[in-house]
């Protein structure tokens, strides 16, 4: 299993081809932009130079990754190998060499995972470099993810989720942008507002804008109560520093669900939380569409308001 990771063509062995073919096609349409500059444009050489420092940065992470499971591999090979022996008696079955052996395994596999970890940090932060290459996953306005790189995560995450045993929520939201505002406002408004959500997400999340004043959360490993969870802290945040509506659709992803459903669920809480004026939240289980009660301010605040109002008073 673990060697099957290892070996599916373009998740880790080909990153740093990846990562000269986006360079390719971002240098090969820059030229094209500028027909007239010579190939030793300056600002060209530095952009050369941070695409091959990508490139590395990937090839190292492949590499690392790749003795770190050869050498989890043949640890497990001779784990597995001694519970044979045990299992066809040629070897006395003795519970203390298990353990041994189970002992031995367990820093190979503690390395491993400390070292995936790591690298998948590290290559979400290539990613990202990558995305502003290519230049065609990334949403001009806001900085985000766009639609497109949504599907792709979204695609990639059903994927992981078809046994059934990992979870993952979505949470679609609109900002209510005033349809009379003039255009520069309306765009620092929803760049205030998906860096408010970058905000609020945590590491593994995938915020994306859905379209003009709509934005996806991807959340991994959580259930519907834990996306009900973050939404209200986002709906506060808003409230707080935006003092805008913000409505939001909540759902969680069944097994065997495709992409298609599962935004069409979402959208349809969303459209019930769009028939109300203020902020509100509305979740889809499966079964039928609720709204979700909670307040948007607290009662510590609410009390310090009140307070505020009767020392102004």
């Amino acid at each position: 299993m673990v060697a099957s990771l290892f070996t599916v063509p373009g998740l880790l062995i080909d990153t740093a081809a990846l990562a000269a073919v986006a360079l390719i096609g971002y240098l090969f349409g820059r030229r094209r932009s500028q027909p007239g500059h010579a190939t030793t444009d300056m600002p060209l050489l530095l952009e050369l130079a941070k695409g091959q420092g990508v490139s590395k940065e990937l090839e190292h992470i492949s590499q690392r990754v790749r003795i770190e499971a050869g050498a989890y591999l043949r640890s497990l090979t001779a784990f597995q190998g001694q519970i044979a022996m045990m299992q066809r008696g040629d070897a006395a079955p003795a519970w203390q060499t298990l353990r041994d052996q189970a002992d031995v395994l367990l820093g190979p596999t503690l390395k491993l995972t400390t070292t995936l970890s790591l690298s998948c940090d590290e290559l979400r932060q290539q990613q990202a470099q990558l995305m502003k290459y290519a230049g065609t996953r990334v949403d001009p306005e806001t900085g985000l993810r766009n639609r497109r790189a949504m599907m792709e995560h979204l695609e990639a995450l059903l994927s992981a989720h078809a046994d059934g045993e990992r979870r993952l929520a979505l949470g679609l939201f609109s900002f209510c942008v005033p349809l009379d505002a003039p255009p520069e406002v309306k765009e620092e408004q929803l760049k205030a507002a998906a860096r408010l959500l970058e905000r609020c997400v945590r590491g593994n999340d995938v915020v994306a804008r859905y379209s003009q004043d709509e934005f996806v959360v991807l959340m991994p490993k959580t259930p519907l109560a834990g996306s009900l969870v973050f939404a209200e802290r986002l709906v506060r945040l808003i409230d707080s520093e935006m003092e805008c509506p913000v409505w939001g659709g909540l759902v969680e992803a069944a097994p065997g669900e495709s992409p298609e459903k599962l935004l069409s669920r979402a959208d349809s809480a969303l459209y019930s939380a769009r028939t109300h004026d203020a902020a509100c939240l509305y979740l889809h289980n499966g079964l039928a569409v609720r709204r979700h009660g909670f307040e948007v301010r607290s009662a510590a605040t609410h009390a310090s308001e009140e307070a505020a109002i009767t020392v102004r008073s």
